[in-house]
């Protein structure tokens, strides 16, 4: 794609042939509806063992906005993949997305335009706030989200009521100062803190979650609770080289 390119939407997918096609079209769709311009659709397949691959070289032949950057070696994980994909992003602002189908993607407009307003500088996708909605997510999985969003509020002093939320829109300039070290699921509070700590104006908007339909998810709730709450600790020691 030719000329300057405004935001890029960056996804990370694992195994997601039964889901990462219809979001891509739903992609386009919205883009049409939206008239946007000048943007582009990075996919992130993270060594899949499945047809997922199969899936977005097909979309990716048929639209020009669509990129694939395949990731066969090294460490694996959604994590790894948004660093990736962040890095190869040629837009100024980025949009964080999940393959799964979760994220609504008429919601994509207000995060972006957010950003470009000045008003903020990280916008998150929130189901904890007047007018979102957990929607179909287990009880206990949104009971530890407030929980952890909590006591990130408490303790690192982050005005964000739903931070392990992956989806989000931001500034590049902030990933590239954050240098965001987690692989995993742990990469969503990670960002929102350092963040904050680095002065960054954080803002939400109200969305409602939709639990996958197709395909398994890969979050382990024990494992990734237990990484959570040994990042907390971790960030007392993170030291801010930027401020606004």
């Amino acid at each position: 794609m030719k000329g300057r390119i405004l935001f890029s939407i960056v996804i990370p997918a694992y195994n997601e042939e039964k889901n990462i096609g219809k979001l891509l079209k739903n992609i386009i769709k919205i883009s049409k509806k939206e008239k946007w311009k000048n943007f582009e659709i990075i996919v992130v397949n993270d060594n899949s063992k499945d047809a997922t691959k199969k899936v977005i070289q097909s979309l990716k032949k048929k639209n020009k906005q669509i990129f694939r950057i395949d990731r066969v070696k090294g460490n694996n994980g959604m994590g790894y993949s948004l660093i990736e994909g962040t890095k190869a992003a040629r837009g100024e602002l980025i949009l964080w997305t999940m393959a799964d189908l979760s994220d609504d993607v008429n919601a994509y407009g207000r995060m972006i335009e957010g950003i470009k307003s000045n008003r903020y500088d990280m916008i998150f996708g929130s189901r904890f706030v007047k007018g979102g909605s957990s929607g179909d997510i287990t009880p206990y999985k949104a009971f530890l989200s407030r929980i952890f969003s909590l006591c990130s509020r408490l303790l690192h002093g982050v005005k964000v009521n739903d931070l392990t939320n992956a989806f989000r829109a931001f500034r590049k300039e902030i990933f590239l100062n954050a240098h965001l070290e987690s692989g995993d699921y742990a990469i969503s509070p990670e960002f929102a803190i350092k963040a904050s700590k680095m002065g960054y104006r954080l803002g939400e908007i109200p969305i409602t979650y939709v639990d996958r339909r197709a395909g398994k998810s890969k979050f382990n709730m024990v494992k990734m609770g237990a990484k959570y709450g040994l990042m907390l600790l971790k960030l007392f020691f993170f030291k801010p080289k930027r401020r606004i």
